[in-house]
């Protein structure tokens, strides 16, 4: 019995998934620049463009208590030096300056690239940079909210558990991140699965404007009105077009929610997919205020089966969960009420381990789910055995795409994604190993992710149970997300991306993320 309370209180964790004050000062190196240069090029550029006061390198104390804040061992990677803009014009002058700089800056057999971080949780390289330099929007950080327009203006450098308190206090709140330690850009640009789906699609869906400075460092504002085709881009496309330095968010009520976590043992696998299946072709447009998160964990050679089980109008015990109910139960269900504001902090995954994931979607099927659980199992114990049982935790999570999600979304003018769940209830599957010990421990375990993965795709088209859809957010850096929206889509990008970066330079200069110039024709 204590072994599992001791799991229990590592689910409370996993289920949810789901600073520096002041301006420390420029480096002596820094401010020898205008004499001798740092020998950095790129560094050395936003120096000479008036920004030595924005530069942080490994000198600079703050450059390290940034590194140490990335969410994940994975992207802990120190760059050159960090470009730590205030504002969007400060972000424009910076970006002129790196990308256009002098003629000889981008010549010769040396090579060098920039990244952009926002709230540093996004895993790979899409949030940082070992050659080169990492614009690190940490000060743009503000949240405000404007009764007349009913819109939540949030910044890029904020976490969600810094944008929901300061909402809170006007009455409001946004379909933004579950998880409080999760940044704003990277959810919002990549879809933005949230508690509110069920009425207000994702989060991506909510946004009324984007203010963007684009690679020739004009700032532009993106909505139904203007440059509306940048709009409908940036829901779900990524940084291939700009960098976001304001996201104005629909708001709404911000109502008390029911929260619970529900907790059941291995052996009742299938029951357990029965409940997913019922919920994601049934229970979810029945009871549109729910929200489910479901979990099969191994930690320590143990599985169990967890729900985050929510909802939006504060309802305890919501009828749309009824058969996660009925699961025998390891622990006695005892959901709360209580504010996001006050939720998002307490169910946030800790950080601090070499992590990695890898998603696919899958038609609401009960024989690939249970496929899906019985070779999680194997991939425990192979994993357990190459590393150690006591080296990783394994969270596979299931999450309900029903096909009227693609209605919510054309309503609010269109993502890039949402048309592809048309016609077909859909579960989204992420698998997410988290490896305490060593990186090589972690090459390994990525290695059997991947054959993990491959081996379910292939079932899951044997049996005509597969789906286009690899969700973005969730998704491994060998994975195309961007390739797997509809054709339409994709062409849309493709234009949108010449119309507003001529050269390029978003797919060239800035190598993280995912590319729509990668994309096959």
């Amino acid at each position: 019995m204590k072994t599992i309370t001791a799991l229990i209180s590592l689910v409370s964790v996993a289920t949810a998934f789901l600073s520096p004050s002041g301006i420390a000062s420029a480096s002596g190196l820094a401010s020898n620049a205008s004499t001798n240069g740092t020998g950095a090029p790129p560094c050395d550029l936003l120096i000479e463009a008036g920004l030595a006061d924005r530069v942080r390198f490994p000198s600079d104390p703050e450059f390290e208590l940034r590194i140490q804040s990335y969410w994940a061992l994975d992207t802990r990677r120190r760059p050159w030096c960090l470009f730590m803009p205030h504002n969007a014009t400060e972000v424009s002058i910076g970006l002129v300056a790196l990308l256009e700089g002098k003629d000889n800056v981008h010549k010769g057999a040396g090579d060098w690239h920039i990244a952009v971080r926002g709230g540093g949780h996004a895993l790979g390289h899409s949030n940082n940079i070992e050659d080169g330099v990492t614009i690190d929007l940490f000060y743009l950080n503000e949240t405000t909210y404007d009764p007349a327009t009913n819109l939540a203006s949030v910044m890029p450098g904020s976490l969600w558990r810094e944008v929901y308190p300061v909402l809170h206090t006007q009455g409001v709140v946004v379909a933004g991140g579950r998880d409080g330690d999760v940044g704003v850009p990277g959810i919002l640009l990549g879809g933005g699965s949230n508690y509110y789906m069920g009425e207000h699609g994702f989060g991506c869906d909510t946004v009324r404007n984007f203010e963007v400075v684009l690679a020739d460092g004009s700032i532009v504002n993106a909505n139904e009105d203007e440059h509306r085709d940048l709009w409908r881009a940036l829901k779900g496309g990524g940084i291939n077009f700009g960098i976001v330095t304001r996201f104005d968010m629909e708001a709404f009520p911000d109502i008390p929610i029911s929260y619970g976590m529900r907790t059941m043992p291995g052996n009742a696998s299938e029951q357990f997919v029965d409940a997913v299946v019922d919920y994601t072709d049934i229970q979810q447009q029945a009871f549109p205020k729910d929200a489910l998160i479901a979990t099969v964990i191994h930690v320590s050679g143990v599985e169990i089966l967890a729900t985050a089980e929510v909802n939006t109008a504060g309802i305890l015990n919501s009828p749309g969960f009824d058969r996660f109910a009925r699961i025998p139960q390891l622990t006695p269900f005892a959901p709360v009420v209580t504010n996001l504001y006050a939720l998002a902090p307490v169910t946030s995954l800790p950080g601090g381990s070499w992590s990695v994931f890898e998603t696919l979607a899958f038609r609401s099927n009960r024989q690939i789910l249970n496929y899906i659980v019985e070779r999680n199992r194997q991939l425990a114990t192979d994993i357990g055995v190459a590393i150690g049982p006591a080296s990783f935790l394994s969270n596979l999570i299931y999450q309900a795409l029903p096909s009227f999600f693609a209605d919510i979304s054309a309503d609010q003018g269109g993502n890039m994604f949402a048309d592809i769940l048309r016609g077909h209830n859909a579960v989204i599957c992420t698998i997410e190993i988290m490896v305490s010990s060593t990186q090589r421990d972690c090459a390994l375990a990525v290695t059997l992710l991947r054959e993990f993965a491959a081996d379910i795709r292939s079932y899951s088209v044997s049996i005509g149970a597969d789906h286009p859809l690899v969700y973005l957010n969730y998704a491994d850096p060998a994975q195309d997300p961007l390739g797997s929206y509809p054709r339409r889509h994709i062409k849309h990008m493709r234009k949108t991306a010449r119309r507003y970066d001529p050269d390029g330079l978003f797919q060239t200069r800035f190598p993280g993320g995912f590319k729509i110039s990668r994309v096959r024709k």
